[in-house]
């Protein structure tokens, strides 16, 4: 009587052979969304400007421009900021950190776009999201025109999207705005103009 003998008609021969298909299938199911998310996804954003540099001293620089704009809003004067690729994308990558990693932020003529590396559901998954921002209100809130995630099964994308735009609204939330704002997009830059 051989090993596969066992698997035959009877009763536990039954059982262990059914245990035995749903283990192969979850391991094929399971092995076949690993490939699909490592598999690719949406490339980098493409940047307005020069090539995307992200550190510590760009994030400093981000904020030492938005502290020197904020304190002359507040003594009662308008102005207006502009920060780079690079800056947005080092204060970016400062601020969200898990589960999302190597954020870039390129800026266009009238919209931005996102790319990073989110970890989730035990996969670690490209995402892109397109959109632009309106800072006129007491917190910013997030115009998200497009959201591409890496090649993951449709079920999985949409609880995906769904966090992407959850973690979104949330952090935005957080910011709190004390002036009224307003976005210049161009290539390559992110003009902010304030008044008081």
């Amino acid at each position: 009587m051989g090993f596969l003998s066992f698997f035959g008609p009877s009763p536990l021969g039954i059982a262990l052979t059914a245990i035995l298909v749903i283990a192969i299938a979850a391991v094929i199911f399971v092995g076949a969304n690993v490939l699909l998310a490592l598999s690719g996804g949406p490339g980098p954003c493409t940047p307005g400007g020069d090539p995307i540099t992200v550190n510590a001293d760009n994030a400093a620089m981000f904020q030492e421009k938005w502290d020197a704009f904020d304190v002359i809003l507040n003594g009662g004067s308008p102005s207006s900021v502009t920060f780079n690729e690079s800056e947005v994308s080092s204060f970016v990558d400062r601020e969200i950190g898990s589960p999302f990693s190597d954020p870039r932020i390129c800026i266009h003529d009238g919209f931005g776009e996102g790319t990073a590396t989110l970890d989730i559901l035990g996969l670690s998954v490209k995402i892109k999201v397109t959109g632009n921002v309106d800072l006129s209100g007491e917190h910013p809130v997030a115009e998200i025109d497009d959201i591409e995630v890496g090649n993951v099964p449709g079920f999985i994308t949409d609880i995906i999207e769904d966090f992407i735009t959850d973690f979104i609204d949330d952090e935005t939330n957080k910011a709190d705005l004390s002036h009224i704002y307003t976005p210049t997009l161009t290539e390559g830059n992110a003009q902010i103009g304030g008044v008081p």
